[in-house]
Order: C-alpha cells, then structure tokens, then sequence
C-alpha cells in the first residue's frame, strides 16, 4: 500500500508546485493594473476614463481593438475613450514591458452629457475637425459624425457641446463651447462629441454649422449606400472622407 500512496502524493505535490510556478510566472507578467471608471451600461458617445495604475512614469501607448469606431483620447497614464457603435472592445496599456488590458461593453443607446458644472468658451485659434464614419447594417444606415478640437482643455472627460438640429434634408449643428462636468478628473484633453445624422433620407440634405461666430455651409448626399460630402472649407470646421464602420 505504501508504495502506491508514496508516487500518488509526490504526484500531486509536483503538480501542485508546478501550479504554484504558473501563478506566480502569470503575476510577474501582468504588471501595473488598469482601472476603468464603466465596463458595462456604456453608451455610445460616453467618455470612459482608464487609468493605468502604477506606470512609474513610464511612457504608455493606448491601443483598442476594434479600433475603427474608437476616439482615444490620451495623457499619460490616463485615457478618456470614447464609443461610435455599440458592442464589445478591447482597452489596452502597454507601458515598458507590461501589457494591461480592459474589456468594456457598449450598448446601442445615445449618451446625453450632463448639464455641464461649467462651460469654456473656445481659444481664439481653435478649429474643429470632424470624421465620418457610414453605418450601413441591416437595423440601422446613416451617418456618424465625430467632431474634435484641435486645442485641448481642462477635464479629462470634457465634452464639445454640439447642439444638433434636424429638419427636411437639413441638418444645424450648433458648436457652443467646451463642457466641463462636476468631479471630472484633472488634466487636459481634446474636446470630442458624436452627432447621429440616422437616418438620412435620400437626395441632397443641407449641412450647417455654426462656430466661433462663423457659419459653415455645405451638403451631404445620399445615393443608396452612397455619400457625399460637399465642403469647401479648410480651416475653422473641416470635415475628412467618409469611412465604413
């Protein structure tokens, strides 16, 4: 009996020092630790705020995947992202020779910011650049809009406050100032917001903007699954190719 028992305990004791050494091999590996501020309910426009803890003031590189329909907005070990589409991403830190990462769901809901704890009026030389992104799927098709400062401001998860308006083939967006909400996280980012132009009904619809005292004025076209975007403009608001999620 004993020279049965004897091997089945050392067996187990190998297999449990061997377990031991993955662990511990799996921890040295996984270094500094990545927060976020939601993994879940998120909705689309929603700033999320992820915070690679202990970098040791190593610079860090923020990767999404999938990368397409992601802002990344980056200072340091802080990161403020933010959601075209609903669905599942990837949030990942690569600092020095740690890799951390974040998964974080999206759901199809249209974030409202809050009233803002207060409003910054823009710089002097501020522009805003605006990417188009074409969302055509059997539930939804139309055009998604990301506007961004050029300049950056105080708050991590500020917002660009966009007013947007829609009417007969007309679209107004209204660019008012910088919102910057209670308890936001210090540091300064870019100001970021998403408008939903879905869905967008066929023909030509008129595109105005109004910013910084100046209004832009253009159009968009919708032929089928196909757009076009006529705008003259390039400086004070530019707009980019459209481009498929």
């Amino acid at each position: 009996m004993k020279r049965i028992i004897i091997p089945a305990l050392s067996a187990i004791l190998f297999m449990s020092i061997a377990s031991c050494k993955k662990e511990n091999s799996a921890t040295a590996t996984t270094g500094a630790s990545l927060t976020a501020s939601k993994t879940s309910s998120i909705k689309k426009g929603e700033s999320v705020l992820f915070t690679l803890n202990n970098s040791a003031g190593a610079s860090v590189n923020w990767h999404v995947s999938p990368a397409t329909s992601a802002q990344v907005n980056a200072t340091g070990a802080n990161a403020s992202v933010m959601f075209a589409s609903g669905g599942t991403y990837t949030i990942t830190a690569v600092s020095g020779g740690s890799t951390d990462s974040s998964i974080v769901t999206v759901s199809d809901s249209v974030y409202a910011p809050p009233v803002p704890n207060s409003t910054l009026p823009f710089t002097g030389n501020e522009q805003i650049n605006i990417k188009v992104y074409k969302l055509d799927s059997a539930a939804y098709s139309g055009l998604i809009l990301f506007a961004q400062t050029t300049n950056s401001y105080t708050c991590l998860s500020n917002y660009l406050i966009g007013d947007l308006t829609t009417g007969t083939n007309a679209y107004t967006i209204d660019f008012a100032g910088v919102s910057v909400p209670a308890g936001c996280t210090p540091g300064t980012a870019k100001a970021g917001t998403f408008e939903y132009f879905i869905p967008m009904a066929e023909g030509s619809n008129t595109l105005t903007i109004s910013f910084n005292g100046t209004t832009y004025t253009g159009s968009i076209v919708k032929a089928g699954s196909i757009y076009t975007i006529n705008w003259s403009y390039t400086s004070g608001v530019t707009i980019g190719e459209v481009t498929t999620l």
